[in-house]
């Protein structure tokens, strides 16, 4: 479901509108949900306190909390990755949009960290984010989901049919 601070329509940075589903406070809090914080350049609006307030809330439960690129700079300035593993845009872009981070020591330099019920991604990580949070919510079995990310990373054929030979035989053959 999407959420937001109002049931008011959303225009994205690629010009998508958007209409929220249901409000912050809405969201059930459990170890069960999954919230997805998208990458843009708005996150340093005090609007978005209380989704960051709720992040908070959510991770310290053991919820799978994602953000991806402008997304990781609002966490770094919320202090939710001063005593974690993490990653961003590249060392130094937290410091730059988000002046309190204190997480430096916890910084990997790789596209896409995994930190148990944390996932963040800078702006070129995206695949390895989408893996890392399938791999989390259990989607796939695990040569599966390697298959998945090889033919996704590499576009090559050999990867799409080692995919389709792991998944299960459908009952609705072609007649």
């Amino acid at each position: 479901k999407t959420v937001s601070d109002s049931k008011e329509p959303i225009k994205t940075m690629g010009g998508l509108t958007i209409v929220p589903d249901c409000l912050i406070e809405d969201i059930a809090v459990s170890d069960t949900s999954v919230l997805l914080l998208p990458g843009a350049n708005t996150w340093n609006d005090p609007k978005h306190g209380a989704i960051l307030e709720k992040a908070r809330e959510l991770l310290a439960v053991g919820t799978t909390v994602c953000a991806i690129c402008g997304a990781t700079a609002a966490l770094a300035g919320a202090g939710l990755l001063d005593n974690r593993p993490h990653t961003s845009n590249g060392p130094g872009f937290l410091e730059m949009f988000a002046p309190g981070y204190q997480g430096q020591d916890f910084y990997v330099d790789q596209p896409s960290v995994a930190d148990d019920n944390l996932i963040t991604a800078g702006s070129t990580g995206g695949l390895l984010w989408a893996k890392q949070i399938i791999e989390r919510l259990g989607v796939f079995q695990a040569d599966t989901l390697d298959a998945w990310y090889a033919y996704f990373n590499t576009g090559k054929p050999e990867h799409f049919y080692a995919l389709m030979q792991t998944l299960p035989a459908s009952n609705s053959a072609p007649q």
